[in-house]
């Protein structure tokens, strides 16, 4: 489990150093607020145990919406939408892949 944890930290650093390195600086600031202020360490944890159940499953991405953190995910020929609200994710949507 450790290895998903430190795969999902680097996903998050990846992402966060190319929003700052294209000037997205808005965005990126946005994220480091969210950051502080939601439970950091217990997304990693929840992230962490549910990546390492489906090994299948891949993180693409994650951004804010409407001011919540959306996680996108893909396994097989399908894409899931999850949002972190209330200290979990929650699945708002199912995407075929073609």
């Amino acid at each position: 489990m450790n290895n998903t944890r430190d795969h999902i930290i680097f996903f998050f650093a990846q992402k966060m150093y190319y929003l700052e390195r294209v000037g997205k600086t808005e965005i990126y600031n946005r994220l480091i607020d969210l950051f502080e202020q939601i439970n950091l360490d217990g997304l990693l944890n929840y992230l962490t145990r549910y990546y390492s159940v489906d090994i299948s499953r891949e993180l693409d991405d994650f951004f804010m919406e409407e001011g919540e953190l959306v996680f996108v995910s893909r396994r097989g020929d399908c894409r899931f939408k999850h949002v972190w609200r209330d200290n979990h994710l929650w699945l708002v949507g199912i995407e075929a892949l073609e």
